[in-house]
């Protein structure tokens, strides 16, 4: 699913994409992409951030309430870190920025495709700012920062149990 307002680039990230075998259907505003995700589904989503009428980060939340797991690459010209690091906190899979190299964008869709997603569950948690900023030290995507921390714990549990055996 390719949600871009600009008709044009819509149309040649369609031929791209159709040229490198896969199906695709277009959405030219937020509420169109998500109306379209909710009755049809996507295996990825290519999604611009400059939309009328909803920003691209509330699309982009929409569709995380309807689907936590389905791969999305943000394809957008706007290229801030603040807006890079919230599209992580997100799960975006993949930032490009505009103009995009048409093989990365394939790639990008290629290794979303390859990559199947976990089983999960939206959850919200209120962390503290002091909290947040700790997890974006170990990586922007709170996400695996809490993953990543789940296995160090994970690690150290399984060493203290080997050295308990030992004894």
């Amino acid at each position: 699913l390719v949600i871009e307002d600009q008709e044009d680039l819509a149309e040649l990230y369609e031929s791209s994409l159709k040229r490198a075998g896969y199906k695709v259907r277009n959405a030219f505003t937020g509420e169109e992409g998500i109306a379209e995700f909710q009755a049809n589904g996507a295996d990825v989503i290519l999604l611009d951030m400059t939309l009328p009428e909803m920003h691209g980060t509330q699309v982009l939340r929409e569709i995380r309430s309807i689907n936590a797991s389905v791969p999305i690459i943000v394809a957008s010209a706007e290229t801030s870190e603040q807006l890079r690091e919230q599209c992580e906190r997100l799960g975006v899979q993949d930032y490009l920025a505009k103009p995009l190299n048409y093989d990365a964008m394939l790639t990008a869709v290629q290794l979303a495709l390859e990559s199947p997603p976990e089983e999960s569950e939206l959850i919200t948690l209120r962390l503290s700012s002091r909290v947040v900023q700790q997890l974006t030290e170990i990586d922007a995507n709170l996400e695996r920062a809490i993953a990543q921390l789940i296995e160090e714990r994970d690690s150290k549990a399984g060493k203290a149990r080997a050295a308990n055996d030992e004894e």
